[in-house]
């Protein structure tokens, strides 16, 4: 009995068995560069709003590639295209301004995640409108190249407007590399948010606004504690702050810090409105010894964070000050923190730790701790 082979040739498999296959070519420019205009079919295929992609076009260096994407590529993806990554980054050629010239970011109507890395300003501003309009987007990064020369109105009312005017983005990421006012008359449904520049008197601010927040990472500079508040469509009136006395924020168990000048008794003012955390840490630059102290991070733990199961203190920097020359006194107080921290200690030895102190010179230490199981 002999048997007879048949022969099948790539047009033969079912769309579905092909749109299998286009999922597993990435990047997907080799779908494009393989199959587009070979037929009806095919690009009607190609086309599926099925088919999902995913682009970062940051790595291009080739601004003919990057070109090819803009002009070939993305104005058949409106319906398909449901992450994107944009850098300015190259130093060979400016991507979002030359997207801006071929595409408009609101006709993707599918974007979930966008990612827009050392945007101009006028470049984010231009793109404010379409972003607000995808109703789809779920994650946004926004990485400011350079907010000097942009007034604190602009940065403001750009800033607000993205954490409160979009009712589908839950993770938002600004780095503007300066510090902006949060308008009283926001409010957010984000889950997840990072800011890289926020004044310690903005966080109660913050909190109180992004009640949904399960993570918040933030970098908090003090300087603005000396001057007063404004609000950002008037310079001359003052901006009323919430404080933190009757705020719990109960969906918070995420917290990391940057500080920059503040005290342990500003970071206990701020965990005391977060009793469900799971994982704490900071990081930064203090002139406060006490954080050095693991009795009196014991007593916060005990009494405000009763769930905290992770704590992490990554390279905090501690001035001493300008006579900390002797190095006597500089082993005794490494030698106090490491016992403040250590295995025989009743509270901080029950825990699996790694701590690590050491002096940078001229007059700082620096403090690492890692604590978990709390």
């Amino acid at each position: 009995m002999s048997s007879i082979i048949s022969i099948s040739k790539f047009e033969d498999l079912s769309d579905d068995i092909l749109m299998d296959i286009f999922d597993l070519l990435c990047p997907p420019v080799y779908i494009y560069h393989s199959f587009f205009n070979l037929n009806q079919r095919l690009n009607r295929i190609i086309n599926d709003s099925r088919l999902l992609i995913s682009l970062d076009l940051s790595h291009l260096i080739n601004p003919l590639n990057f070109a090819y994407h803009c002009q070939i590529m993305l104005p058949n993806m409106s319906k398909q295209l449901i992450s994107l990554r944009l850098s300015n980054e190259q130093n060979l050629y400016e991507q979002i301004k030359i997207f801006l010239l071929h595409l408009r970011l609101g006709n993707f109507h599918a974007l979930r995640q966008l990612s827009l890395i050392q945007i101009t300003f006028d470049q984010l501003r231009r793109m404010l409108a379409d972003i607000l309009s995808l109703n789809k987007l779920v994650r946004l990064h926004i990485d400011m190249f350079d907010g000097s020369g942009i007034s604190s109105n602009e940065l403001n009312l750009i800033a607000n407007t993205l954490i409160n005017k979009s009712n589908s983005i839950k993770f938002l990421h600004l780095r503007f590399n300066r510090e902006f006012v949060i308008s009283e008359i926001a409010s957010s449904s984000l889950t997840h948010l990072t800011l890289d520049a926020c004044a310690s008197s903005d966080i109660p601010q913050l909190l109180s606004l992004c009640s949904n927040l399960t993570s918040l990472t933030i970098k908090v500079e003090q300087s603005r504690r000396r001057y007063p508040l404004f609000n950002i469509t008037n310079c001359d009136q003052q901006l009323p702050r919430h404080n933190l006395s009757s705020l719990i924020c109960s969906s918070l168990t995420n917290f990391s810090i940057d500080i920059n000048d503040l005290t342990l008794s500003d970071i206990k003012y701020f965990l005391s409105s977060m009793p469900y955390l799971d994982y704490f840490r900071i990081e930064g630059l203090t002139y406060d010894i006490d954080f050095s102290k693991g009795d009196l991070w014991e007593k916060i733990f005990e009494n405000q964070t009763k769930k905290l199961k992770q704590f992490d203190m990554t390279g905090l920097r501690i001035w001493l000050g300008n006579n900390a020359d002797d190095d006597d006194d500089n082993l005794n107080l490494i030698n106090q923190i490491n016992h403040s921290f250590g295995s025989s200690h009743k509270y901080w030895g029950k825990y699996w730790s790694v701590y690590q102190t050491h002096k940078l010179r001229p007059n700082h230490v620096n403090l690492t701790l890692h604590a978990k199981n709390l």
